[in-house]
């Protein structure tokens, strides 16, 4: 990559859709990851419920179901929540890579040829 190739404004409009699709990606993951959690509580609930309610075989099987639905739900949500990070990192890196060799400042002034310079015209 050259040096001129940061700055071409195709690159500047593919690096900004692609850090907004990235935060995109960081929501619905983010989304994904609390409708997890919820189902899994929802699921933890029932089966309690199920299991106060028809403590025969029957209900402990149903029971067991919807605790086994739980666990996987909260494998899911950090799944996502992984993902989530993975998207975040991606969306707050830099889009501009570092340089490849230091920059001289050898060839900049002080400023003070320009006061110099105002004073030599009002004179």
């Amino acid at each position: 990559m050259t040096n001129d190739d940061h700055l071409n404004s195709n690159r500047i409009r593919q690096m900004a859709s692609l850090r907004r699709a990235a935060i995109r990606s960081r929501s619905y993951s983010v989304i994904a990851v609390g409708g997890c959690v919820v189902a899994a509580a929802d699921f933890v609930f029932f089966a309690v419920r199920r299991l106060l309610d028809h403590p025969d075989a029957l209900g402990i099987l149903i029971a067991i179901a919807y605790f086994l639905a739980a666990a996987m739900l909260l494998i899911f949500s950090r799944y996502f929540l992984r993902l989530a990070l993975r998207f975040h990192r991606e969306a707050r890196g830099s889009a501009i890579p570092p340089p490849e060799q230091p920059p001289d400042f050898s060839q900049l002034q002080d400023g003070s040829q320009i006061v110099r310079s105002l004073q030599d015209m009002n004179e």
